[in-house]
C-alpha cells in the first residue's frame, strides 16, 4: 500500500487479498504509512517460497516463449520505473503482443503487476483482439484469494480494452493449468472491494485474530505482543475462533478470565463439556505462567475403551521409534529422510534412509520397509511408535505412488504395528503448554535442544540450502534433528509409561490383531 503526496491511498491486488484474509493487516499497513512500524523480518522459509515462486514464473515464461512468437517482457524494458512499465504495457496491448509478461496497469487508486496477459481472438477497444489474465502460483490447487487477485487484475484490464475478460487462468505449482469463468466470481469480488474501500476510510479500530495468514505476515510480532498484553484467548491451546467468540460474548475475554471462571458460568451455544475442557487447559497454562513450573493432568478414560493410555502396547524388545522429513516444495512433495531409533544390546542406534529424487525415494522407501519387516521378524512383539499422522499417511502415499510394498504396509496397519503417540497424548492428558506438538511436550522429559535445526520448517530450509550449495553439513544438521525427533518419541513413550494410571493395563495383542510371527514378519 502506498500514499501519494496529496494523501491518496494506492492499493494493489495483494492489499485486497490481505484484507480478505485479515483486516488487521490492512489497518497496520495504513498506520505504517503515517508512523513507521517495526516489521517482522521475513524468515528463511518465506524467502525460499519467494524464490521458488520466481523460478516457477520464469519456467512458465520459457514455456510460453517456445509456443508464442511475440512475447514482451515489460520488466526488462522498463528498468524498475512504474511509469515506463505503464507506457510499455499500453503499447504492447495496442500492438497485440501474444504474451505480455510482468504487465503494469493502474488507475487513480489501484496498481497491478500482472504475471501474464495472453491475447485472445475476441474483439475489444484494442481491435480484433483482447487479453486474459494468467497468474502463476506455487500452490497445487486454486483458492479464493487467487480468484480475487485475478478479478482485481481483470477489473484494471477492462479500463484499457473496455471489455472484461471472459476467463481467468492459473498455472499452479504442480504444473496444472486451471481456467475459470470470470462472471461467476466478479460480483463477489465487487462486494469484497466495496467492503475494503469502506474499511480503509476508518481503519483504526481493529482487534487482530490469529489466522492462516499469520505465518506470512509482516506484523506478526506486533500481534503477538498485543495478544500477550491483552491475555488474548487465542493463547489457550486448541481453542477455536468460534469458541473464542462465544466466550467473549459471555464476558469471558482473557485466558485468566477463562481459567478462573465460576463453575456456574454459562456460555450460550458452547457445550458444558467443551467449556470445562477449555477452562482446564487455561488453568494449567495460568499455573505455569504464575509459578514457572510444568503441570499436566490425566484425563478420565473408560478402562475398557481403546482411547488414551489404553492405546499403549506393552514395551517389547526391538521397539522402533520413527520420524520422517519431507520437502513440500519439491513438485509432488519428496520424502527425503526416514529415521529410526532403537536399541541393540542395550545401546541406542539411529538408522537413516535418504532420498534426493523420485527414484531414490522409491528405493529408500523399499529399503526402509524391508528393514522394518526383517526387524519385526526378529522381534515380533515390537511396535513402531511415531507422533501425529504424518508418518502413517506418508507410508500409505508412498506405497500407492510407487506401486511397491503394498502388502507389507497393509500388514503393518492391519496388525496395528504403527502406534501414534499423539492420540495417546490428546486423549489422555492435558499439559500447561500453549500447544501439543512434540516440542511442547519435551519440557516434561527432555533437555532443551541445542541443534541449529529446531523444527520441521527448519529442516526444509536446510534441505533447500543443501540443494543450492551441496554443503553436506546441512544434511548432517537435518540428520541430527531427525535423530533428536526419533529420540524424543522414545522419551515421550517412556514418560507416558511412567505416568500411566495403574488401573489401566496394556493393550492386549488380541485387541490389536494377532501378533506378528516369523511367518508374517
Amino acid at each position: 500500500m502506498q500514499k501519494t503526496k496529496n494523501g491518496q491511498l494506492i492499493y494493489s491486488a495483494s492489499d485486497l487479498v490481505n484484507y480478505l484474509q485479515c483486516p488487521s493487516v490492512t489497518a497496520y499497513d495504513i498506520q505504517n504509512l503515517e508512523f513507521p512500524l517495526q516489521k517482522t523480518p521475513d524468515d528463511e522459509y518465506v524467502k525460499i517460497l519467494q524464490q521458488k515462486g520466481f523460478e516457477h514464473e520464469n519456467a512458465y515464461l520459457n514455456e510460453l516463449s517456445q509456443s508464442f512468437p511475440d512475447v514482451i517482457d515489460i520488466a526488462s524494458l522498463s528498468k524498475n520505473s512504474n511509469e515506463a512499465a505503464r507506457k510499455n504495457t499500453h503499447k504492447a496491448l495496442k500492438n497485440g503482443a501474444d504474451i505480455i509478461f510482468q504487465a503494469f496497469l493502474s488507475d487513480e487508486d489501484r496498481i497491478g503487476h500482472i504475471d501474464f496477459l495472453r491475447k485472445v481472438d475476441k474483439p475489444s477497444a484494442l481491435g480484433a483482439h483482447s487479453y486474459e489474465i494468467i497468474d502463476t502460483k506455487l500452490a497445487k490447487s486454486a483458492s479464493p484469494k487467487f480468484i480475487i487477485q485475478l478479478c482485481f487484475y481483470s477489473d484494471l484490464l477492462q479500463l484499457f480494452q473496455e471489455k472484461l475478460p471472459e476467463n481467468i487462468h492459473l498455472k499452479l505449482g504442480d504444473g496444472s493449468y486451471q481456467s475459470f469463468r470470470l462472471k461467476e466470481y466478479y460480483a463477489y469480488y465487487l462486494s469484497v472491494l466495496s467492503r475494503f474501500k469502506e474499511f480503509i476510510k476508518k481503519p483504526d479500530s481493529h482487534s487482530p485474530e490469529p489466522c492462516s495468514h499469520c505465518v506470512y505476515c509482516s506484523w506478526l510480532d506486533l500481534c503477538n505482543e498485543k495478544w500477550r498484553q491483552e491475555d488474548h484467548l487465542s493463547q489457550v491451546a486448541n481453542i477455536r475462533k468460534d469458541q473464542r467468540e462465544k466466550l467473549v460474548q459471555a464476558g469471558v475475554t482473557t485466558l485468566k478470565d477463562l481459567a478462573l471462571a465460576s463453575p456456574e458460568t454459562k456460555v450460550p451455544k458452547l457445550h458444558t463439556n467443551t467449556f470445562d475442557t477449555l477452562q482446564k487447559q487455561a488453568f494449567l497454562q495460568l499455573q505455569k505462567r504464575e509459578t514457572e513450573k510444568n503441570y499436566y493432568e490425566i484425563l478420565p478414560v473408560e478402562p475398557l475403551s481403546r482411547r488414551a493410555f489404553n492405546r499403549l502396547p506393552e514395551p517389547a524388545e526391538g521397539d522402533l521409534f520413527f520420524d520422517m522429513e519431507g520437502d513440500p516444495l519439491e513438485p509432488g512433495g519428496l520424502e527425503y529422510l526416514f529415521g529410526l531409533y532403537f536399541f541393540e544390546k542395550g545401546m541406542p542406534v539411529f538408522k537413516d534412509f535418504w532420498a534426493h529424487d523420485r527414484q531414490q525415494e522409491k528405493k529408500s522407501f523399499e529399503s526402509f520397509i524391508d528393514f522394518v519387516w526383517d526387524h519385526l521378524n526378529k522381534y515380533p512383539l515390537a511396535h513402531i511408535y511415531h507422533y501425529a499422522h504424518y508418518e502413517e499417511s506418508a507410508l500409505k502415499k508412498l506405497m500407492s505412488l510407487h506401486g511397491t510394498r503394498e502388502w507389507q504396509v497393509d500388514e503393518l496397519l492391519r496388525h496395528n504395528k504403527l502406534v501414534d503417540l499423539y492420540k495417546v497424548v490428546k486423549e489422555g492428558i492435558m499439559i500447561s503448554e500453549a500447544g501439543y506438538s512434540i516440542k511442547n511436550l519435551e519440557t516434561f522429559y527432555m533437555e532443551a535442544r541445542q541443534s541449529e535445526v529446531v523444527n520441521a520448517v527448519g529442516s526444509i530450509i536446510y534441505y533447500e540450502k543443501w540443494k543450492l550449495t551441496g554443503d553436506k553439513g546441512a544434511l548432517e544438521l537435518i540428520r541430527k534433528y531427525n535423530e533428536d525427533d526419533c529420540r524424543s518419541t522414545f522419551l515421550l513413550y517412556e514418560w507416558l509409561l511412567s505416568i500411566r494410571p495403574e488401573s489401566i493395563g496394556y493393550l492386549e495383542e488380541n485387541e490389536m490383531g494377532k501378533a506378528g510371527s516369523p511367518e508374517k514378519f
